[in-house]
């Protein structure tokens, strides 16, 4: 969702982002496995997005050799998550068993239990096995109490600034706006920050994190509780942050952030963690002279919350080798399969320990300082009817963020929307 993937959210709606969430799948399926001989190997399909990285080819190297009578025959999808969300609803729709084990972007995962895709997983990702796991990631394959997929790999808002022009980066929105302010025009820099503030998933992201921050909360359960002064005022943080901005940021997405950034334009940047690598590459203007932060708090928040991405794996319940599928994804999911992961494919672990491995951290010496940002992290709105949602927020936010209305007819726009949603999606 990263943003990579991004973020997201309606983004599974998606935007890279797409749609959403569940009720308790059918545990009933035509499994094949213990009526085969255990000399013959069975194949299982494990779809997935191009991995341009060798992360995916040794996972399978090293499961086949260790179960050596389970293949997989890895499925590419398109590049596009929205195309790779569409996909999946096609064949899932009609029942498809040819898939066994699904790579699904973390919004995607409620939704599609809620269409009674998944097997749930309770059972066989256990509370002792969860509690290795960052909690945010768990959060998000949680819903209606039931657990339907294993998080792979995960990914969160950071905060970006320029450590030869800040000594010690903000705590709160009102800090950063500040020093913002007293500092631009040093080092280069013309803007206070950057950020995504197009009309996508992006953006939705960004503005949950300031209203999070802020002490606010868009639905607990089938309840929409968006609609309190303390939503209002961590939009209004959002907006002001547009004043101390490039003019066109509101058309930014994440590659527009980072260039300006990268460029030595602003002291700020929100952005995903995979920004982190490109500033400090040896073309880039800024390298050496970024730091990076915790998403600031609000003056109504306790914590900053940076929105939660990434990709987690499932098991299609029409498989017809449910029990392959799943030590294919105990496997891939564990320390080890993480490990190879984090190390070839540069994708941060969701297993808390491996943030503080030797080896991981010898590549990715960074990474230690994302465990504070991971342990905070929140999924957006876990709901089967996420796209819709984010539909609404993308506009209304947007709007607010363009001056066309303000924070309070922003958030008061989209309290209506999501109880429409909730009550008409419901009746269908």
């Amino acid at each position: 969702m990263g943003k990579k993937n991004k973020i997201l959210t309606s983004i599974v709606s998606l935007a890279l982002i797409g749609t959403l969430i569940a009720g308790c799948g059918s545990n009933t399926t035509s499994s094949t496995s213990s009526n085969t001989s255990k000399n013959e190997p069975i194949t299982i399909t494990y779809s997935t997005g191009k991995d341009s990285t060798p992360a995916t080819q040794k996972l399978v190297e090293a499961f086949e050799k260790k179960y050596p009578n389970i293949k997989v025959k890895v499925q590419e999808l398109p590049n596009s998550t929205d195309d790779q969300h569409n996909s999946y609803v096609t064949a899932l729709s009609a029942g498809d068993s040819s898939i066994d084990v699904l790579a699904m972007d973390i919004i995607w995962t409620p939704e599609f239990a809620a269409a009674n895709w998944l097997l749930p997983l309770d059972d066989k990702f256990t509370k002792e096995m969860r509690d290795k796991f960052l909690p945010g990631p768990v959060e998000a394959v949680t819903y209606n109490g039931h657990v339907w997929a294993v998080p792979r790999f995960t990914d969160a808002g950071v905060l970006y600034y320029r450590k030869d022009i800040i000594d010690t980066p903000p705590k709160t929105w009102d800090e950063l706006i500040q020093m913002a302010k007293e500092n631009v025009g040093k080092g280069g820099t013309k803007y206070g920050i950057v950020f995504q503030g197009n009309q996508y998933e992006g953006l939705v992201c960004d503005a949950l994190e300031l209203i999070g921050s802020n002490g606010g909360s868009v639905l607990e359960g089938d309840k929409v509780t968006i609609d309190t002064p303390q939503a209002v005022a961590g939009l209004q943080y959002l907006i002001d942050l547009v004043k101390i901005a490039p003019p066109g940021v509101t058309t930014y997405q994440e590659e527009d952030a980072r260039n300006v950034f990268q460029q030595g334009e602003a002291i700020f940047m929100r952005n995903w963690p995979y920004a982190w690598s490109l500033v400090n590459g040896d073309d880039s203007p800024v390298k050496g002279k970024v730091g990076i932060a915790p998403i600031p708090r609000g003056k109504d928040g306790e914590v900053g919350t940076p929105v939660l991405g990434g990709w987690n794996l499932g098991i299609n319940k029409y498989s017809k080798h449910p029990e392959e599928a799943w030590k294919f994804i105990e496997f891939v999911t564990s320390e080890e399969g993480q490990k190879v992961t984090a190390l070839e494919g540069g994708n941060l672990p969701t297993i808390k320990s491996l943030y503080q491995d030797k080896e991981v951290l010898a590549k990715n010496p960074y990474w230690a300082d994302f465990y504070d940002v991971f342990i905070t992290a929140k999924p957006r709105p876990v709901s089967p009817f996420y796209p819709q949602m984010s539909d609404s927020m993308q506009i209304n936010f947007h709007k607010a963020l363009t001056g066309e209305i303000t924070a309070q007819q922003a958030i008061q726009n989209i309290a209506k929307d999501l109880n429409d949603i909730i009550k008409n999606e419901g009746k269908k």
